[in-house]
């Protein structure tokens, strides 16, 4: 049986193969969007773990001096090397992100922690090599989704929250609620705390703009957003 690493290092393979053979696709929709808006603040030094293929420079090549990457797989890390970014291949499964204490402005972590076997101590490792009045922001699917509960209440069925497919439910070992990560990120040390959703979404529906009204902002996120997306810093 393949290891974990060689599952993400073909995932890649096939990827890149299929980029070269298609437009590739660029970060999209409400996470793309909310992401904007969550990584407000410049700084000199900014690493993106789990980076696959660099994509995330598309977002944040204006707004730091000097990007790093880090991926399980060699492939992604190549190709993050290509787009222009300090990428290394390591599994952060093993605990240790390679880098020293307080090395970074800011870190990223886009739907990773879902895939981790230990989120507590893979947060803690994060929380290190972020530099003090430093911030993280961490995305992962939003298992309270209303369309996620539907599916298990209604359906008799466990939501997959994403469309990979390389292995069951898309390497996915975790499952989180806004809750669970405040939880997780405070016993790693991470204070102030928020969340964030597409504020463009709702020019574009008028329906997801009553129901903000409705219930409020938090709980729009609770219950109506796909994703969480928070922001939590190191004082």
């Amino acid at each position: 049986m393949q290891d974990i690493g060689e599952r993400y290092e073909n995932y890649w393979l096939l990827r890149q193969s299929l980029d070269s053979c298609h437009q590739e696709k660029k970060f999209s929709g409400d996470l793309f969007e909310t992401l904007d808006v969550a990584l407000n603040e410049s700084g000199e030094k900014l690493l993106d773990v789990g980076c696959g293929n660099g994509i995330l420079m598309d977002i944040v090549k204006d707004r730091v001096e000097r990007l790093y990457g880090c991926d399980i797989s060699k492939t992604a890390s190549r190709a993050a090397k290509n787009r222009g970014m300090n990428s290394v291949c390591t599994d952060v499964n093993k605990g240790y992100i390679p880098y020293n204490d307080e090395s970074f402005d800011i870190i990223t972590c886009i739907e990773v922690v879902e895939h981790v076997i230990d989120p507590k101590s893979f947060l803690k490792e994060l929380y290190r090599v972020l530099c003090t009045k430093g911030y993280l922001v961490l995305t992962t699917p939003n298992i309270r989704y209303f369309r996620n509960l539907k599916k298990l209440l209604l359906n008799g069925t466990f939501p997959h929250t994403t469309t990979d497919s390389f292995v069951w439910g898309g390497g996915h070992l975790h499952y989180f609620t806004r809750k669970d990560l405040v939880s997780l990120m405070r016993s790693a040390g991470f204070t102030q705390i928020n969340f964030y959703i597409n504020p463009n979404q709702f020019a574009r529906s008028s329906k997801r703009l009553l129901a903000k009204k409705l219930i409020g902002k938090s709980n729009f996120g609770e219950w109506f957003c796909g994703g969480i997306i928070a922001k939590a810093f190191k004082n």
